[in-house]
């Protein structure tokens, strides 16, 4: 397996990405928010008015909040190497590497069939390098349109370009 740096498996958003980012996403997160770090395998850690940190995952549509503050997030990070494999899965973007899967600056991982569905998962075979903003914009969109179906609903996807 290939060894990763920080840079390997975070990264923030460009000012004009976040805005847009930010947007796409009001429909889960309606309050301002400020986007702190995102993971290449699609988390974002977001903080909210009140303070708190919360956590993103744009491949299932979940917010969880992860911390009371960011000086308490941005301890979390640096102490606890469990909370660092959860969020950013420094051993998937390992062998992500060695499958010849290295993003570039603004890109990051994005999946062929979405974690939110029964065969999504996080893996090599299943996850692809992307632009950042299609990712994180286009996950959006998706979520928002399947978020009142229940749980096993058949669901049709159809790319357009």
């Amino acid at each position: 397996m290939t060894d990763v740096i920080w840079q390997d498996i975070a990264f923030q958003f460009e000012p004009d990405v976040a805005h847009t980012v930010a947007k796409a996403w009001s429909w889960l997160l309606p309050e301002p928010w400020t986007p702190l770090v995102c993971s290449m395998v699609g988390g974002m850690f977001v903080e909210r008015p009140n303070n708190e940190v919360h956590w993103l995952d744009t491949g299932t549509g979940l917010v969880e909040r992860v911390a009371r503050n960011r000086t308490l997030f941005d301890e979390m990070i640096r102490i606890s190497h469990d909370l660092v494999d959860e969020w950013f899965l420094p051993p998937l973007v390992g062998r992500l590497h060695a499958a010849g899967k290295k993003p570039k600056v603004g890109e990051c991982y994005g999946f062929t069939i979405l974690p939110v569905f029964a065969k999504g998962k996080f893996d090599v075979e299943n996850m692809f390098v992307v632009p950042v903003s299609e990712q994180f914009i286009g996950m959006a969109e998706v979520h928002r349109q399947i978020n009142e179906l229940p749980d096993g609903s058949p669901v049709r996807i159809k790319v357009v370009d």
